[in-house]
């Protein structure tokens, strides 16, 4: 919302020909919604396409919202796209993107909304494994040639409370910090259960959080909050990690292949190390 928010204001700036933003959702779950919903309380900002594989999410995000958004939902059957290449046409009808798909797509979706010449808010994390990255970083690059605008979802960054400690600790309240510590304990979230016909594909798009190829693991899907705050401690990035994880406790078919707990530490460039 606060991305959507200066833009809007910069929009007005240029004397762009309409002050309305169009704002297209890909990717229709809860936090898609979400994401949608903040978007919409930006003054000016229409939402007018969203694409989802399945039809069931976007009828149940778009009457979400049009029960706390009214008029602002703008999005008739023709600008309603079901599948797993509707994001595309979705795109193209806006001036803003937010990706909130699993996040194994996300590389693709963006690249598809900077060679579209969109701007772009993107949930964490941008991808699941270096390919991914790569092709984020190359796209990234496309989008400042462009001169788009580009979010990601680390929200920390906008938090009043993180922004007055980070500025605390960089102005050296504790001194030199040698050691930074990160926690992430949780119990687990939703299971999607198998129904009667349903593929294996479907399966694992509706259990996506249980499948490296679309979440990435634990690391990367949740723990990227608290590894992103300790960088930011550092204002650095480590430069090698070791370490160990398995599955302990869910161990069942339904919980996929992901991992139930990990132990890491990383290290950086000048000797500190993260754990």
């Amino acid at each position: 919302g606060a991305m959507i928010g200066s833009l809007a204001i910069e929009r007005m700036a240029f004397a762009a020909a309409s002050d309305e933003i169009k704002i297209a959702l890909v990717g229709c779950g809860g936090r898609g919604s979400g994401a949608a919903n903040q978007a919409l309380n930006v003054p000016g900002v229409k939402l007018v396409a969203m694409a989802d594989a399945f039809q069931d999410r976007l009828t149940g995000a778009l009457n979400s919202l049009k029960s706390s958004q009214g008029a602002k939902v703008d999005v008739p059957a023709d600008r309603q796209f079901v599948g797993l290449d509707g994001y595309k046409k979705a795109i193209a009808l806006a001036d803003v993107v937010v990706l909130a798909t699993p996040p194994g797509f996300r590389p693709q979706h963006f690249e598809e909304a900077v060679r579209q010449g969109k701007n772009v808010f993107m949930e964490k994390p941008v991808a699941v494994d270096g390919p991914g990255v790569r092709r984020v970083l190359a796209a990234a690059e496309e989008a400042k040639k462009k001169n788009l605008k580009v979010g990601v979802g680390l929200q920390r960054h906008h938090q009043p409370g993180y922004l007055e400690t980070m500025k605390r600790l960089h102005d050296g309240a504790l001194g030199d910090i040698y050691l930074v510590r990160a926690y992430w304990n949780d119990g687990g979230v939703w299971v999607n259960p198998r129904k009667e016909g349903q593929t294996e594909l479907e399966f694992q798009m509706r259990n996506w959080y249980y499948f490296n190829w679309l979440c990435g693991d634990h690391i990367t899907e949740q723990h990227i909050h608290n590894l992103d705050v300790a960088n930011w401690v550092k204002n650095a990035y480590p430069v090698k990690a070791h370490g160990m994880g398995g599955r302990q406790v869910r161990t069942q078919k339904e919980y996929g292949e992901i991992f139930d707990h990990h132990a890491l530490e990383y290290t950086y460039a000048d000797g500190t190390t993260q754990r």
